[in-house]
């Protein structure tokens, strides 16, 4: 086959996610003359690129369908099934995966097929294999979505999630777990007492959900993240392991025909069972098509060169799954297989095989640092796009863990599942404990390098991109072809400009139900109210910290806490921990906090800070006792409301010496727009143009209230909602607002839309 023709449809599958909503039916009629037409005239890009584009419209359509099916009733919902996700009894409440296959007692099509999450939070347990009967209420896959920060969207399509569940009832149906999860349940009660227990387990099971939030920012900022799980590395290691064991039982055994490719056989049954531990999550799939590959032509004597062989593999990722360009892994999976493809035929003259082994020695270390250094080169795009920064440790200490890892620790990792189940507990536990150690100067090394985390300015992965651009070209193109396309890039670098900063700017985030507004200028940011808080981590560090470390803010100049309900000052400590706001303010009595009380203001960085109410500070504050700020530069503002409600509402404007001290451009609808504040006196007198609703999609307060929507709209002012809108941005440009709806403006995706598809009922309530 052309090459042409596999990389149009690679392609063609990967631009899914950009695709607008097209009439799947036309599409692929259209798809399949074009396909004709490429085909016979010999335009093999033409024709791949059709005919990815049919598979892909299909795939979307059958998955859409899914989800409609799934979230078509508004009602409880019965679902029978199986649990898709390991289970940890001892990590306690947790989401899990349950495959559906009955609604309603109703067998599902053999055509269709439902997954859901849901949290579990109550004894008992499921695990996974067992099969359960459920009482839910069901919601579309929806999440919040920010500038920065984990696309839970994007998550639910790339593992073919088809609703998100409210557990009810449940009923077990059976009670054998499987054989995942029975590892799973050996090896906890031996790897917990252990000081890098959580790693190893990761690297056994390939389940990294038990790594705390200090272990991902430890793997993060130095660089070792791919090592901590069953990844490609690793399962190319498990293919060598199994090569050498299979090679000292060929020297036992007769020469017999059968026996001469026994090496073979035992790496690929090895590496097979390395990959089925993970669950064969996607790196793991790629690694082993390209093994597979490559094991079948060594065996028929043919030779496959390597870019050949990362097309056929990438073509088979994409057949089996066209959701997998939605996952993070894909892209950073094969792009550090592409470098590396690059690499070898840019340096033809380094596979040279010496002679001595001094010489073999110097020729090894010169692979390994410049395989570092290519990867370094090839990732920095994809780094600083995906993680807003780069390590500058991480390739000297990847020189040393990576070996480290794969020559003791991944093998002490093989042996202690062999003894585990054949030798005993006693001989696994001390090579457990074997294994442990041999982590310890890796992670200490991490710890250490974590600091050389560097966050460039926003947009820096378009110079890195050109950069790695130029070094590929330099390594593998004739002179004349360089130097015209270098001095095409170098124009490029200095003829693009970022965009001029704005005046001024307002960020309201998608919290879900909470509140957290980020003013930032001159690259300085305030932040009003932090978000909600869980029993692991909370809106600080999953929505507020990654949005923060994309602009490059460490330190915060300021931190408002409009009251003392968690869904507004719930992540008050950690950001205070965490970025160290210069200064602090509340409504009510906390050390360290000024008081945010009627009457206080302060200029910050040109911006004028009145505070409206509270009159005084209290000890706990309630809603009426929100601090209600108004920001302005003297031409526009901006209110900021927190829950205040009716009551204290019509106080604060009983207490005004003037009405323009209220008035703004932009207001937050008060606690969420319940019916229960957004007064007719409130709304005359503040008279904004745009007001925010800071809620979560099918809350259970129905929260934003019908008739206070109704409200604002029939006042003429323009209503807008982080539920359905996503992040909200305003910015102050040349003496006018500019407005940026993440969900509408930002991100376009065709599944964005999915949950809009559901008629809601929602109580007018609040």
């Amino acid at each position: 086959m052309k090459l042409t023709f596999t990389l149009g449809l690679a392609a063609s599958i990967l631009s899914l996610p950009w695709w607008p909503s097209l009439p799947p039916v036309w599409t692929c009629f259209i798809a399949c003359i074009v396909f004709h037409f490429g085909w016979k005239k010999r335009l093999w890009w033409l024709a791949g690129s059709a005919l990815g584009l049919t598979w892909a419209v299909l795939s979307a359509t059958l998955y859409q369908a899914d989800v409609i099916h799934i979230i078509s009733s508004t009602e409880d919902t019965t679902i029978s099934g199986s649990v898709g996700s390991l289970f940890s009894p001892k990590a306690g409440p947790q989401s899990i995966i349950f495959d559906v296959d009955k609604i309603n007692d109703k067998p599902l099509p053999f055509f269709r097929s439902v997954r859901v999450r849901l949290y579990w939070q109550s004894p008992p347990f499921p695990q996974q294999g067992e099969r359960w009967r459920l009482t839910v209420r069901l919601k579309p896959p929806y999440g919040r979505l920010n500038e920065a920060g984990f696309d839970a969207e994007r998550y639910f399509v790339a593992r073919r999630i088809h609703g998100k569940a409210s557990l009810k009832n449940a009923e077990q149906l059976t009670h054998t777990p499987s054989w995942r999860q029975s590892v799973l349940n050996a090896l906890s009660p031996v790897l917990e007492p252990l000081r890098y227990g959580r790693y190893l387990l990761a690297l056994s099971l390939g389940e990294r959900q038990w790594l705390t939030h200090e272990d991902w920012q430890i793997l993060t900022h130095s660089g070792l993240a791919h090592l901590m799980a069953i990844s490609g590395l690793h399962i190319g290691l498990a293919f060598a392991l199994g090569w050498q064991v299979g090679w000292g039982i060929r020297l036992l055994l007769p020469e017999w025909r059968l026996t001469l490719w026994w090496p073979l056989y035992s790496a690929m049954l090895v590496a097979l069972g390395y990959a089925a531990l993970a669950g064969f999550a996607l790196p793991t799939q790629r690694a082993l098509i390209a093994l597979f590959i490559y094991a079948s032509a060594k065996r028929m004597g043919a030779q496959v060169s390597p870019s050949t062989l990362l097309q056929i593999t990438l073509l088979a990722v994409l057949l089996r799954d066209p959701f997998a360009g939605f996952s993070l892994s894909f892209w950073l999976s094969f792009a550090a297989v592409s470098a590396l493809c690059l690499a070898h035929y840019s340096l033809p003259r380094w596979r040279e095989f010496p002679a001595t082994a001094y010489a073999r020695m110097i020729w090894r270390g010169k692979q390994l640092v410049f395989i570092q250094f290519v990867l370094l080169i090839g990732m920095l795009p994809l780094q600083l796009g995906f993680f807003s920064g780069v390590s500058a440790a991480a390739t000297p200490l990847n020189l040393f863990a990576v070996p480290w890892v794969g020559i003791f620790t991944v093998p002490l990792v093989f042996v202690a599942l062999v003894a585990q189940f054949i030798a005993g507990s006693t001989v696994a536990t001390f090579i457990w404990q074997a294994a442990d150690l041999s982590l310890a100067p890796v992670i200490w090394l991490a710890d250490v390098a974590r600091q050389a985390w560097l966050q460039p300015p926003p947009l820096s992965w378009l110079w890195s991109l050109l950069v790695a651009g130029g070094c590929w070209l330099i390594m593998s193109w004739r002179w004349h072809r360089q130097t015209s396309l270098l001095l095409v890039l170098v124009t490029t670098g200095f003829v693009w400009r970022a965009p001029p900063l704005p005046d001024w700017q307002v960020d309201v985030l998608d919290v879900g139900h909470g509140l957290a507004v980020l003013i930032t200028k001159n690259g300085r940011a305030v932040l009003y109210d932090t978000g909600n808080r869980w029993q692991v981590g909370g809106i600080a560090q999953a929505v507020i910290t990654p949005i923060l470390e994309q602009r490059g803010i460490d330190q915060l100049d300021g931190l408002l806490l409009s009251h003392g309900d968690s869904d507004h000052d719930g992540g008050a400590g950690y950001v205070t921990e965490r970025f160290q706001p210069i200064w602090q303010r509340a409504s009510e009595k906390r050390r360290g906090y000024l008081p945010c009380q009627r009457g206080a203001r302060w200029d910050w960085q040109g911006l004028r800070f009145n505070v409206l109410w509270p009159p005084r500070q209290v000890d706990r504050a309630g809603n009426n006792d929100s601090c209600v700020v108004r920001v302005s530069d003297g031409r526009t503002s901006i209110l900021l409301t927190g829950d205040i409600e009716s009551k204290g509402e019509l106080a604060l404007l009983a207490r005004l010496e003037r009405r323009e001290a209220v008035q703004s451009d932009i207001m937050l609808v008060p606690h969420h727009g319940s019916v229960s504040s957004s007064s007719p006196p409130w709304i005359t007198a503040v008279s904004p143009h745009w007001v925010v609703a800071s809620t979560g999609l099918f809350n259970p307060w129905g929260l934003p209230a019908v008739a206070v929507r109704e409200r604002y709209q029939q006042a003429g002012i323009t209503w807008l909602d982080t539920a359905k809108d996503g992040q909200l941005r305003f910015q102050r440009r040349q003496g006018r607002w500019q407005m940026t709806r993440w969900r509408r403006d930002h991100q376009g995706q065709w599944y964005r839309t999915l949950f809009e598809r559901r008629p809601v009922n929602l109580d007018d309530g609040g």
